[in-house]
């Protein structure tokens, strides 16, 4: 059995740390919070066995596979949804307490936590598929955008993944630059948007990127706010002008607007 780790006591003397947004001490934290939450009886029925092997697989200087970790996990008769959903976000929280006790350096979690990414990029690789091919009413047209200046992508790409296996249309923007923002508008429609954010750096753009939606839209579809920095902030919401702030993947979902399913986007 793994032992979990704990959090830092508040007397604890801070380990050196790349401040800013490089900083990957709340790892975690940044990846469960634009997740939908879980309790503590879910976590519970999580195998301590296998997340450990996973977190050896990732953490491996030797090299890595990500085929052959996805194979392991499937062995052990995981779905790829609980895999995604469950496993590689409870990896990733573990990759954030390990920096935070001094017990893996900077380099090591941020090649364990790109490894993670590989993992879902290739989990999810068919979904895409799965939902161009599918076109049902209740399939969504989705932009997912985090800006030029929030570097922290794993949840992020989490996301997307979670709602192309529900059989959603994605299109995943990281490191949005304005003019890349402007031209999603431009070649597609979307019944939401959505914004993760990590950073309070990241703020700003966030609120001219909603600013410019909402001039430039002829029907704005609901536009969204989650990450963790809805935990820095209790006003984020009219900091930056979207119709909601949420880190509940479900409720962000229940905002869409149902009847513009159909219905085009043009920027004008």
């Amino acid at each position: 059995m793994s032992k979990r780790p704990s959090h830092r006591r508040p007397g604890d003397a801070q380990p050196p740390a790349i401040r800013g947004i490089f900083q990957v001490g709340d790892l975690a934290n940044r990846v469960i919070s634009v997740l939908r939450e879980r309790s503590m009886a879910e976590r519970a029925l999580l195998c301590d066995a296998i997340i450990d092997r996973l977190l050896v697989s990732i953490a491996d200087p030797a090299g890595f596979d990500p085929e052959v970790t996805l194979s392991m996990l499937r062995a052990a008769h995981l779905s790829d949804k609980d895999i995604i959903s469950c496993y590689i976000p409870e990896a990733a929280r573990h990759l954030g307490c390990r920096w935070n006790q001094s017990e893996m350096s900077f380099a090591q979690v941020t090649t364990a936590s790109a490894r993670l990414q590989d993992m879902v990029r290739l989990v999810s690789s068919d979904w895409s598929d799965r939902a161009a091919n599918g076109s049902t009413c209740d399939q969504l047209g989705v932009l997912l955008v985090i800006c030029e200046n929030d570097l922290h992508t794993l949840g992020c790409v989490t996301i997307a993944a979670s709602l192309r296996h529900e059989g959603h249309s994605v299109r995943l923007i990281l490191g949005a630059t304005g003019q890349e923002f402007r031209r999603a508008l431009k070649q597609d429609w979307y019944d939401l948007i959505m914004f993760s954010c990590a950073s309070a750096q990241a703020l700003e753009n966030v609120a001219e990127f909603v600013k410019h939606a909402r001039m430039s839209l002829r029907n704005v579809p609901p536009l969204i706010l989650g990450g963790a920095v809805l935990n820095q902030f209790s006003d984020v919401q009219e900091r930056v002008g979207v119709d909601l702030a949420t880190n509940d993947l479900q409720m962000a979902l229940r905002l869409r607007d149902t009847g513009s399913v159909r219905k085009k986007l043009v920027a004008e």
